[in-house]
């Protein structure tokens, strides 16, 4: 395999969707295939992991100091290759350091740099040697601007780590949180922004709050998570609704295990859309019944029978479509057990892997 360089700004041990892609896309390589170059404050350096600086507020363009310090690691390390899943600013690196590139492109990431720079992403994706995407929407959204469906390769998400439940930390867990036996637990795991619906799962829990023993957790990180703060307040639900910025990926099988019902009931706001949501796949690893909202790459892979869809935004329906899983488990049951049938046909980490290592070499 041509040694490549992985230029991200998102990588393991981090959590979110972009990171987890392209850890389970690359885990199966020999580290000396690969080289890894992040600025995430939550990567260290490892042998085949570099952390350094990619932006600098004060040069134009911003990455420029990154790339001649890119240009230094690619003769040292003999980089043949690079594949970046960032078309801005990291795209812009890979076009002009001259090295054969791939792009990987996963929704919210592509409408945005076809917004604000349309004609520089287009050279950039002409370029490129391939470009991989995480949906057949995401691919889409490239062909409709005229890129060669050739150039194109679809990769779904993939998850690979043990969902398996643990009573003993279970029991921990709901002591932790005070979970009492009448206890119904909603779950959100997503980046904290306004179009991933937490917020409208909040109200229905103002909506429900005399019908059921709620209590909502939501894992994540993001610039909604004050916004979100005021709300829980606002709604008298502080011992309702609980935030959880930082879990590892064994408390985070704890949740789900916990959870009645998994939400995330997207909203699509123009160029923010949900490319696919690789925590639908790990909520059917767990056997959850999803509620998602419309619209989102989800759709692509659980049919009306695996998981319930609601129109983002609207309240009334999201509060009804808990009610009637609360009311009727086992009808949530099957939901899951349907969505977790259909996950293990699909979810296939080292075959995607070897995909990608054929389009490297």
């Amino acid at each position: 395999m041509k040694k490549t360089l992985l230029l991200t700004h998102e990588y393991y041990p981090f959590k979110g969707g972009v990171a987890r892609y392209v850890y389970n896309l690359f885990k199966f390589f020999k580290d000396q295939d690969y080289l890894v170059v992040c600025d995430h404050q939550e990567v260290d350096e490892k042998a085949n992991i570099i952390k350094t600086r990619m932006l600098w507020p004060y040069f134009w363009p911003s990455w420029l100091p990154a790339f001649f310090r890119l240009k230094r690691i690619i003769k040292k390390f003999k980089i043949e290759q690079i594949f970046t899943p960032n078309i801005l600013p990291l795209g812009s690196i890979a076009y002009f350091l001259g090295q054969p590139y791939i792009i990987s492109l996963h929704g919210l990431d592509i409408n945005l740099a076809l917004k604000n720079k349309p004609n520089f992403s287009k050279k950039i994706l002409n370029k490129a040697k391939k470009i991989i995407v995480n949906s057949q929407a995401t691919k889409q959204i490239i062909l409709d601007i005229g890129i060669a469906a050739d150039k194109i390769e679809l990769i779904y998400p993939s998850i690979d780590f043990d969902c398996s439940a643990d009573e003993k930390q279970q029991e921990i867990f709901a002591k932790k949180y005070n979970l009492g036996p009448t206890d119904k637990v909603l779950l959100t795991v997503g980046r904290l922004t306004k179009r991933k619906g937490q917020d409208l799962v909040i109200e229905a829990m103002d909506y429900l709050r005399n019908e059921f023993s709620l209590k909502y957790f939501i894992v994540g990180q993001g610039e909604e998570k004050e916004a979100l703060r005021q709300l829980i307040k606002e709604k008298n639900l502080s011992d309702r609704v609980f935030i959880c910025d930082f879990v590892d990926d064994q408390e985070l099988v704890c949740f789900y295990h916990l959870a009645d019902i998994f939400l995330l009931p997207s909203v699509n706001r123009r160029e923010d859309v949900e490319g696919f949501g690789m925590v639908f796949l790990e909520a059917a690893a767990c056997r959850r019944p999803i509620i998602a909202g419309k619209g989102a790459g989800v759709s692509e892979i659980f049919s009306s029978d695996e998981i319930i869809s609601v129109d983002g935004g609207d309240l009334r329906q999201l509060a009804r479509q808990i009610r009637g899983l609360l009311k009727e488990p086992k009808i949530a049951d099957k939901l899951a057990d349907r969505a977790f049938i259909k996950y293990q046909s699909f979810n296939q980490p080292e075959k995607n892997s070897a995909r990608l290592k054929r389009i490297l070499n």
